[in-house]
């Protein structure tokens, strides 16, 4: 795909990479180019994702004479400037053995946990020819992280003497033969399942077990289950310690009988839980090995766990306004969309939007839900969603707002040129949301933005552009397109002061806030 900018490549391939569960590539011009991708590597290397950044620079011998463009370190050194958001940051210098470099750099795209990586040649190395052989990915793609089987039949040990267990799964345990057998475990012994805000879909909402998202904008099943009334052991799998998947370090996560954390990655374990008893273990091979320890009569007391976790709601109350003039409230409409389009992956974009679309959109399908979560690059979700396209040649909505619409919406006319079967839902609050939700006493003009219209701006790009100001408005459009191919462009405009879904996360937040500085403020 030849994307409007190459932040927008960069997006495109970090969304192919979630959706795949391989890696994705851009391929840039060193220097304005690559320097271009910057703000979707920072989102992938925030969320793990792994995306290969490749470019070709100046050829060997330019370098010091003060070349165009030069990226080397006699000049502005773009390997330097990548360090901090890659894996790795390589430029080949050398032309007789060019395919090191490829292999160094494969092998740090598969490490636990994922990141990106950066590799340029210089323009004459590119036309070499090499003897020199390529590692295979497929050699590197299985399972990697064996745990050790001490800890291993300890862990498994205290959970299937458990006599009530839930689970909660996170990013790293996101992967498609982990959601399945996963589903068939919690089926053949009814295990709730909850997923943290990055891992959400992760197991289908849908789901009688589901309980829902913990974290930023959780559901009031999972907040309930992991934190108040918590069985007596509670599975941490593949779970990221992230200030919104532990809702701002919700001190209650530890408050189970039992609290186990497994994942693949060295770097979280132990943290998202303090206390937790924990195992190194590629998610996959626990839950195989897991899945063949258990008896059929296993946790007796997980039917009635299920029976009382239902009779919680799962969603906050909508409440509206008092004037029914007033424009949408955003839930609404993102309820409206789930109830026509639950078939479709959900790619969501940073911004108020996104509290509403992790609290009140229900997946149906399997890794219906996409979003990046740890940095939130505002217009992510424009390009992320071409790769999801692509990578599972399906029809996608977006989600997205005006303020991310005027950082990345130009991408709409690759969705076009591209033939993608794309929904982009543009929730117009006339404001950078979150800005003016954390700074309503500040000047208008720091997060209140002007009224566009974003109709004549899909029409521009090629795409159909619809406006919706009311909920019958938007169920009527919704009807219109969704059976229907090509990319849609549907104006959203919704209340710019609905409150977002996210009190128990404010909470905790102020919580931990005065807990660092001693304050009862």
């Amino acid at each position: 795909m030849v994307a409007a900018v190459e932040g927008g490549a960069a997006m495109m391939a970090d969304g192919y990479a979630r959706a795949s569960e391989k890696f994705g590539a851009v391929i840039a011009l060193d220097g304005p180019g690559v320097a271009n991708t910057v703000g979707g590597l920072v989102n992938a290397h925030a969320d793990r994702s792994p995306v290969l950044l490749l470019s070709g620079h100046i050829p060997t011998g330019f370098d010091a004479h003060d070349a165009l463009q030069d990226v080397t370190p006699t000049g502005l050194d773009m390997a330097a400037m990548l360090s901090p958001v890659t894996s790795s940051a390589l430029q080949a210098r050398n032309a007789s053995h060019p395919i090191r470099y490829w292999n160094i750099t494969l092998k740090k795209l598969v490490e636990c946990p994922t990141r990106p990586a950066y590799l340029s040649y210089p323009a004459d190395v590119l036309f070499a020819e090499s003897a020199e052989s390529a590692v295979r990915t497929r050699k590197l793609s299985a399972p990697r992280l064996v745990c050790d089987q001490e800890d291993l039949d300890r862990t498994l040990a205290t959970l299937n003497a458990s006599a009530s267990v839930a689970v909660l799964v996170g990013s790293h345990a996101n992967k498609r033969d982990v959601r399945g057998l996963l589903t068939r475990l919690s089926e053949s012994h009814d295990l709730l399942v909850g997923s943290t805000v990055d891992a959400k879909g992760a197991f289908t909402e849908s789901h009688p077990n589901n309980v829902g998202v913990f974290g930023y904008s959780g559901n009031l099943r999972a907040i309930d289950l992991f934190t108040r009334q918590p069985p007596e052991t509670v599975l941490l799998l593949g779970c990221r310690p992230s200030q919104w998947n532990t809702n701002a370090w919700d001190a209650r996560l530890s408050g189970a009988r039992n609290v186990i954390e497994v994942t693949s990655s060295i770097e979280d374990i132990g943290n998202f839980a303090p206390g937790s008893q924990t195992l190194l273990c590629d998610e996959l091979t626990f839950l195989r090995n897991w899945e063949s320890s258990l008896t059929e009569d296993a946790f007796a007391e997980n039917t009635a766990l299920r029976e009382r976790v239902r009779s919680i709601p799962l969603h906050e109350a909508v409440t509206e306004g008092p004037d029914e003039t007033a424009l949408l409230h955003p839930a609404r409409a993102v309820q409206c969309l789930n109830s026509w389009l639950k078939d479709r992956v959900c790619v969501v974009d940073s911004g108020n939007h996104r509290s509403f679309a992790t609290h009140y959109w229900t997946t149906h399908i399997d890794a219906g839900f996409h979003s990046s979560t740890s940095m939130g690059v505002m217009g992510w979700a424009f390009g992320a969603a071409i790769g999801v396209s692509f990578a599972r040649d399906e029809p996608c909505l977006v989600i997205t707002g005006d303020g991310c619409a005027l950082m990345h919406g130009m991408e709409i006319q690759t969705a076009v040129r591209y033939r993608r079967n794309i929904i982009f839902a543009i929730f117009d609050n006339s404001a950078y949301g979150a800005t003016y939700m954390n700074n309503k006493k500040n000047l208008p003009e720091l997060s209140v933005l002007p009224v566009h219209d974003w109709v004549k701006f899909a029409e521009s790009m090629g795409a159909n552009g619809f406006r919706a100001t009311s909920l019958e408005e938007l169920d009527t459009v919704v009807q219109k397109v969704k059976d229907t191919d090509g990319v849609h462009v549907i104006h959203v405009m919704v209340d710019r002061d609905a409150s977002t879904p996210a009190q128990s996360y404010r909470e905790n937040l102020k919580s931990f806030e005065q807990s660092r500085s001693g304050s009862n403020a």
